[in-house]
């Protein structure tokens, strides 16, 4: 199984960093190691060996930096990055920073680390049946690394999307692991910056997944992001709380500071999640994922 070799290559280089896989296993089962698998079969492996290493190197790299960006942030009560422009050259425009470190590590770590794996569970299993029926075109905005467009194309085979991202490496990443998948022909991609360039038609649904914390003006972005969607449309809106990571910049301390800024752009709250790793630290210095199913009306 591609897990296993995948594992073992972890183990041998970065043995600290293998307690929250087997925690994961133990945790989420067979079934989970097996569509891990398939999802690092699919993006990774056509280089073989070197395409696991790719995977490995960065999801290790990804872990460091953002214990280190974690300690910071402890230490001061603020993150390190405070200019938007700043973090958009030295990171979103760097093919060191997003190839070989923050595309696969975010990848993986949506199988690894709790609070992001449990974050995704909650999308797939609780929110998405709740919308699928009503839903036929999809954005994203802010893609990452794609995971969330393609748990979206997966579910609602009825349905066609676009992910919007100011990094072309992002884009591109993202369409890697969505054509690997056999989606390309429903989805699309487009560097956009969706305030200055407001998108149109309005989607059915938008799917913002931990970009607030990136921005200075996350309200300007969750207002732009109402205005892509159709009255009576659904999104689905996350920030990270209390997490340092290199491209953080707005600090939220708590989920009902999310949710204010969220309703206060026209949404209403269907419901929500919020998820938390180092459960033995003080809820202040908790890094804590807060999700939002939320209704454009």
């Amino acid at each position: 199984m591609i897990y296993e070799k995948t594992k073992s290559l972890l183990l041998d280089k970065y043995p600290n960093y293998s307690p929250l896989w087997d925690i994961a296993e133990r945790e989420a089962g067979e079934s989970w190691k097996g569509e891990f698998s398939t999802h690092i079969e699919r993006v990774f492996g056509p280089n073989g060996e070197n395409g696991l290493k790719e995977a490995v190197d960065g999801y290790a790299e990804f872990c460091t930096e953002a214990i280190r960006a974690q300690i910071f942030f402890e230490k001061h009560s603020r993150y390190q990055a405070t200019n938007y422009d700043e973090v958009l050259q030295q990171c979103y425009h760097s093919v060191d920073y997003m190839d070989r470190r923050y595309l696969p590590g975010q990848f993986l770590s949506h199988y690894v680390w709790p609070h992001h794996r449990q974050m995704l569970r909650s999308f797939v299993n609780d929110f998405l049946p709740k919308i699928s029926a009503e839903v036929s075109r999809f954005y994203e905005v802010g893609v990452g690394c794609g995971m969330y467009s393609l748990k979206t194309l997966e579910a609602i085979p009825q349905a066609s999307g676009i992910g919007f991202d100011i990094s072309d490496f992002a884009l591109n990443f993202t369409m890697r692991v969505v054509e690997s998948h056999g989606f390309g022909g429903r989805y699309e991609i487009q560097n956009r910056d969706i305030i200055a360039s407001p998108v149109e038609p309005p989607c059915d649904f938008v799917v913002s997944q931990e970009v607030l914390e990136h921005l200075e003006d996350p309200p300007s972005f969750i207002e732009a992001l109402r205005s892509m969607t159709r009255e009576g449309g659904y999104g689905y809106i996350t920030a990270a709380i209390n997490a340092g990571h290199t491209d953080h910049i707005y600090l939220y301390r708590s989920p009902q500071e999310v949710e204010s800024q969220i309703t206060e752009a026209g949404w209403t709250v269907m419901d929500s999640h919020v998820e938390s790793n180092y459960p033995d630290k003080p809820e202040q210095l908790r890094p804590t994922v807060a999700g939002f199913l939320v209704r454009n009306r």
